[in-house]
């Protein structure tokens, strides 16, 4: 009994032995296996960060507007040129019943990533990222609705253009006083031609209301809208009618149009602020009759964040389930120091400028926003200043 006894544990105890060893076998052999996937995995993520970026970009009107529309497509043209990116721009034009034909085809082709802009296109790019959640979308201009964009697929780009105008409302009202041989100093009145009576452009209108009530409660300002965003003669129209009411200097963020508001500037010999790209600097070689006029711009650098954000995807600094906000703490606003606004503008109003645009930064300045105003609020601002 004892030798049968003692036969059974030895066989006991060699099975366990097995077993073990087939266990420490299994265990050697799935961590081998799994170091090899690691290795995989590391390997698939240097190849997918050497491959270049595929970046489309669908433009909700046409090329040429020397502002907003051109400085999103000179952003792509950068990640081309800077990173290498295979790039291509779509202009849909102003048929907005093709929009959704536009970003559908994007959508079902290999692009990593599609880039859109604006308001009015707002509802259809995000439509489009809540149908494809396996694409990635950026969205400039605008913040995006996450109700709606569910799977965190879009990223949202907005830019704090009030506290660019601001600086253009101190600025315009401080040349008033600055004895400028074209400018009235007794006729206390600006203007401002927008393209259209929307958030966006009131945006400007906001900050550049509340720039010049910051220097001088007193002036008047005059505002006006195209009613279209390129529609170039009627904004010479509307623009010569500012000049003509005794506006000293027009601030424009006039869309595709503002070559008419620069043109009326340089027929009527006062100043003009333009937007959203240097217009001055775009213009002083191939048209030096308008681009004289041009005292500035306010900077909507839409191409310089296109470009970060492509890079932040890249290296995983920055992601789709977020809208990021840019102002003058990071150069995404501000004004065109150009050799035109150099030549004109005193030290002594450009040393204000600065401080004011400081002010902004530290939050000892805060400037409203069309953007969280009512339609009555911003009426109410523009008609207490005319």
């Amino acid at each position: 009994m004892k030798k049968t006894l003692s036969l059974i544990m030895a066989g006991v105890l060699a099975c366990t032995m097995l077993t073990a060893c087939g266990k420490t076998n299994n265990s050697a052999q799935s961590a081998a296996g799994t170091q090899e996937q690691a290795k995989g995995t590391d390997t698939a993520k240097e190849e997918a960060s050497e491959k270049p970026l595929k970046a489309v970009y669908l433009v909700n009107g046409n090329l040429g507007d020397k502002g907003f529309y051109d400085s999103a497509a000179s952003g792509l043209y950068r990640m081309r040129d800077e990173l290498g990116a295979d790039i291509k721009v779509v202009e849909m034009g102003r048929d907005e019943t093709s929009y959704e034909g536009h970003f559908t085809d994007v959508s079902e082709q290999d692009w990593d990533v599609i880039i859109a802009g604006t308001w009015s296109v707002k509802e259809v790019a995000q439509n489009t990222a809540a149908q494809y959640p396996d694409k990635k979308y950026i969205f400039f201009d605008s913040d995006v609705d996450r109700d709606v964009v569910t799977e965190g697929n879009m990223m949202g780009i907005t830019y704090n253009s009030n506290q660019g105008s601001f600086l253009a409302g101190v600025l315009a009202a401080q040349m008033l006083d600055s004895g400028d041989k074209k400018i009235d100093a007794s006729k206390r009145t600006l203007g401002f031609i927008g393209s259209m009576d929307v958030a966006n452009i009131n945006d400007f209108l906001v900050g550049y209301l509340e720039g010049v009530k910051y220097v001088d409660p007193s002036i008047r300002v005059i505002p006006s809208y195209v009613g279209s965003f390129e529609d170039v003669p009627k904004c010479l129209e509307m623009t010569t009618q500012l000049y003509n009411q005794g506006a000293q200097i027009v601030y424009a963020p006039a869309s595709q149009s503002i070559l008419g508001a620069a043109t009326a500037a340089s027929n009527v010999d006062k100043y003009l602020i333009a937007c959203d790209q240097d217009l001055y600097t775009q213009l002083k070689d191939t048209n030096p009759e308008i681009a004289k006029n041009i005292l500035t711009s306010t900077l909507k650098n839409v191409g310089d964040s296109l470009v970060t954000a492509a890079k932040g995807l890249k290296d995983g600094s920055m992601t789709c389930d977020k809208t990021y906000a840019l102002g003058l703490d990071s150069g995404a606003v501000g004004l065109a120091q150009n050799d035109n606004f150099n030549t004109i503008v005193s030290e002594d109003i450009k040393k204000n400028l600065d401080g004011v645009k400081e002010k902004i930064i530290k939050g000892e300045i805060t400037v409203g926003s069309a953007m969280k105003m009512t339609t009555e609020e911003v009426s109410a601002l523009r008609d207490s200043m005319k």
